[in-house]
């Protein structure tokens, strides 16, 4: 027997023989003089707040005998809710507001006028008449891509028969049963079923339907199977670990700081309460103490720019929220090496673009990158760190001096450097024409200590975070956070640029030296007569937009911040490896050209 058809039995035999009867005695909507709630009265009837056999409000079952609200509520909406109009003023959870909504007396009664009670409700269950920031009620489902289909189905339902529709909708009991509070021995909230494991929001949310489901994955998600400890306390959930809060880790049903997806804390703070190190047992890596260092994302220093339903790639205020690289339903955590360009699992679920458009979701790390960092038309023109970043493409081998040949249209666009044949091998389009000499046999850690799990060949693909990352990141031998969360070092690169032998790890391992054998390079020309001149100032560090192997070897590109124009020309050539040479002005002197052999 459902629910509703226990109600409406209610009318037919003794209420005494009615477990409900029992169930709802002692609870908190028992507003009798033996209750157990805030509210109490000198009347000894359990029922009688809300039921009458006789002479109540016309026209609902069962027999309601309480007062109806007669406010208009402000409903739950967000750019990416697509489910039907809600009308909680005239659909059945009007019946549960006329309490909860704070307007009307609680135990003003149709029959018995208002009956005097003591005490009052608490905030937390005063919904009020702003229900935008609560679940959605009074509403027909339809489709987003991660809804049961049994709820699009006719006649619709949940996957759990505990969980019910009411005339194909979701109302107020369909997740609270008003009649028994412990259902879910944990939260005594009259909840239809227990919640732990996110069981009574999996009724209706679906996490296995195909892609593209922002919920795909949940399944083998870290939110969903972490054992971790976790306070019972607000803001958690209150079953203790993260795998039994699940869904409640990060949403409420009611009155959440955060309209939109019912979230219980805005912005980073609802992943930053656990990712501190602070309150997770066993801690967790701190996030929160990248985003301290020198450099770190526009992550807590931008707020109120992301939007679920964004266009990418972004064009409006530059933001990097927790959820633009990171799908809290679908991540966890890394097992292994990931292989370069593939997506690690962090990332997993996430949306990302690339050259064909929007992928939902991502399968390469670079094509997170891309969402801000390709062909989005706000890219900062100048660089944030005092030296510009403009460069240009060198021209063909010398004869006599061409014309200069123009800036690129959108020279910080990353997506073009990679898509070079004179780039790091990031996208996989890179093509060598040559070994590199100066390659290591296997990319180095922080510490300057050999990743065995990383060889390195003059094909071999490698990740944007391989340069980006932060400064103590484990997948480089250090103890910290995976990520370009944050960094000491400017750009957020994860060792310093600065080729003196004395920036990264301790033992010479600057970031360039992750890869290159430094002192090979300090030892042939050009670079003999360079030394601690870094090498961005001659080489473009992601690639040269329609760059040559002649104009362009070893991503020659140079940085007008430190190189000049000679009178006529500005480039490198290459014609073998006895005759090269650049068109340059360094340190006061005209390069026309200045050449280099071995």
């Amino acid at each position: 027997m459902t629910r509703a058809a226990v109600l409406i039995a209610l009318t037919a035999i003794p209420v005494f023989a009615i477990s409900y009867k029992s169930a709802v005695v002692g609870s908190q909507h028992d507003m009798s003089v033996t209750g157990g709630g805030p509210v109490k009265s000198a009347i000894g009837d359990a029922c009688i707040f809300c039921h009458a056999p006789h002479n109540v409000q016309p026209n609902i079952t069962p027999l309601w005998d309480h007062a109806l609200s007669a406010q208009s509520y402000t409903a739950y909406t967000s750019t990416t809710y697509t489910s039907g109009a809600q009308t909680p003023a005239s659909g059945t959870s009007k019946l549960c507001l006329s309490c909860h909504d704070g307007t009307v007396a609680v135990g003003l009664t149709v029959t018995q006028g208002l009956i005097a009670t003591s005490g009052t409700m608490s905030v937390l269950d005063n919904l009020t008449s702003n229900l935008s920031n609560s679940h959605p009620v009074s509403m027909q489902p339809a489709d987003d891509g991660s809804l049961a289909s049994s709820l699009l189905a006719t006649p619709s339902s949940t996957k759990d028969p505990a969980v019910l529709l009411v005339a194909g909708k979701v109302e107020c009991t369909t997740c609270h049963d008003p009649h028994v509070p412990n259902n879910d021995t944990v939260l005594p909230m009259f909840l239809a079923r227990s919640n732990s494991n996110g069981t009574l929001c999996l009724a209706c949310h679906d996490p296995t339907r195909a892609q593209p489901n922002f919920l795909s994955g949940w399944a083998t998600n870290s939110h969903a199977t972490a054992t971790n400890t976790v306070p019972k306390t607000v803001p958690f959930g209150a079953y203790g670990t993260v795998a039994a809060d699940a869904c409640s880790n990060c949403h409420g049903a009611h009155n959440n700081l955060v309209a939109p997806r019912d979230v219980k804390l805005p912005e980073e703070s609802g992943c930053l309460n656990c990712h501190s190190a602070l309150l997770v047992t066993p801690s967790l890596l701190n996030i929160t103490a990248e985003y301290a260092k020198t450099y770190s994302h526009p992550t807590i220093t931008v707020s109120g720019a992301h939007d679920a339903a964004e266009a990418i790639p972004v064009n409006t205020t530059r933001h990097a929220e927790c959820v633009d690289c990171h799908n809290p339903h679908s991540a966890y955590a890394q097992t292994g090496t990931a292989v370069a360009p593939n997506a690690e699992a962090e990332l997993a679920g996430v949306s990302g673009y690339d050259t064909t458009g929007v992928q939902r979701p991502l399968a390469k790390e670079y094509q997170l990158c891309f969402k801000c960092h390709a062909d989005s038309t706000n890219k900062p023109l100048t660089s944030v760190y005092g030296r510009t970043a403009t460069r240009y493409p060198g021209g063909p081998m010398p004869a006599g001096y061409p014309i200069q040949p123009p800036v690129p249209a959108d020279q910080y666009n990353l997506r073009l450097k990679f898509m070079s044949p004179i780039s790091h091998n990031v996208m996989g389009l890179s093509v060598p024409t040559t070994t590199v000499p100066s390659l290591l046999p296997y990319m180095l850690n922080i510490s300057g200590t050999s990743n065995t799990s990383r060889p390195l060949t003059s094909s071999s693909i490698i990740y944007c975070t391989d340069c980006h990352n932060s400064d103590q990141a484990r997948s480089s031998g250090g103890t910290g956070p995976n990520g370009p969360h944050g960094s000491a070092f400017r750009h957020l690169l994860q060792l310093n640029l600065l080729q003196d032998g004395t920036g990264g790890g301790g033992s010479g391992a600057a970031l360039c030296g992750k890869c290159h054998n430094l002192t090979t390079i300090r030892n042939e020309a050009p670079h003999d007569e360079h030394n601690g001149v870094g090498c961005t100032s001659c080489h473009d560090p992601h690639g040269v937009i329609g760059g040559t192997p002649g104009a362009n070897r070893a991503m020659m590109n140079f940085d007008t911040g430190v190189a000049a124009k000679t009178t006529s020309y500005f480039g490198f050539w290459y014609t073998s490896t006895a005759s090269r040479g650049c068109y340059t002005n360094c340190h006061g002197e005209n390069h026309n050209p200045h050449g280099y052999s071995d």
